[in-house]
């Protein structure tokens, strides 16, 4: 009876390793209603009180999103597995679902964002960003969200989109390594590639981070703090990119925040599982 129940739950989580969050696909609605878009973006108690909201973007350059679990096709690539939120584009947020065209272009009518010029060094182009000012409840000193980043930019391209997360004015949206979140061609471990036509993942963009947690430290001078979250064309309007956001929360941090390491997929969830139990199994064989 015992072995028999053991295999089950062997078989289950060995389902949810190959298959961590059900047979939902991404689906993606474009909407430029920022009530809509920060209700998306911010978590379930996220202690965060906004006063003010903007949203910089044309009509269908952004959108809500659910269902954000790309699995790859074939090999060892992770499975990239993100909660329900918001997607901010260069282009268009109604990106195909699979990869067919290598330099996937919708040019916006947006304007260029000075703190993201600023900090490409050079002008940019279709920006789209949410700015916000809020409070926070007492005790909290930082505000943190999960994201993943996507681009046509990837691998080919000198010239590279940017993404930035400003608190209080100071960007946080930087790799582990130090670098901007963009195409950094100098360094293309940054990303998973997706190549044209190979169905790796079901989605347009040649290029994806891992799925990663940026956390900005509030100024502990101000009791109303600014927050802008962006992403724009750098120097051109072609190669579109986009970001998916999810889990805006505040929270307390202890370190200069940043982006911590890669978070765990839920595969490797599920075969460390899949460990635990193996182990359990050989200890009740022994103590029997």
């Amino acid at each position: 009876m015992r072995k028999a129940l053991l295999s089950v739950a062997v078989a289950g989580l060995a389902t949810l390793a190959l298959n961590p969050s059900g047979a939902h696909a991404l689906a993606i609605t474009t909407t430029n209603d920022v009530g809509t878009l920060t209700s998306a973006l911010l978590a379930p108690s996220s202690g965060i009180n906004v006063v003010t909201s903007n949203l910089i973007g044309t009509s269908e350059q952004q959108g809500t999103y659910s269902g954000f679990n790309l699995a790859p096709s074939s090999g060892s690539s992770p499975t990239l597995t993100l909660g329900d939120g918001v997607l901010l584009t260069t282009g268009s947020a109604n990106i195909p679902l699979t990869n067919t065209i290598n330099n996937t272009s919708v040019n916006s009518p947006s304007p260029g964002y000075a703190p993201l010029t600023t900090l490409a060094g050079t002008n940019t182009n279709d920006s789209n960003v949410l700015e916000y000012s809020f409070t926070v409840d007492p005790g909290q000193n930082a505000v943190s969200m999960q994201f993943v980043f996507g681009t046509e930019e990837f691998p080919t391209q000198t010239v590279t989109d940017i993404f930035g997360f400003f608190v209080d004015g100071v960007n946080y949206a930087k790799f582990p390594s130090g670098e901007l979140i963009s195409n950094t061609p100098g360094n293309p471990t940054n990303f998973i590639n997706n190549p044209v036509g190979a169905g790796l993942y079901g989605i347009e963009y040649n290029g994806l981070t891992r799925v990663f947690t940026v956390t900005g430290l509030l100024d502990a001078s101000l009791a109303t703090h600014t927050l802008a979250i962006g992403i724009a064309d750098t120097s051109d309007s072609i190669f579109d990119s986009g970001v998916f956001l999810s889990g805006l929360k505040a929270g307390t941090a202890t370190g200069g925040g940043g982006i911590e390491n890669p978070v765990p997929e839920p595969a490797t969830l599920g075969l460390f599982g899949l460990g635990l139990l193996g182990l359990a199994a050989t200890r009740r064989r022994r103590t029997a």
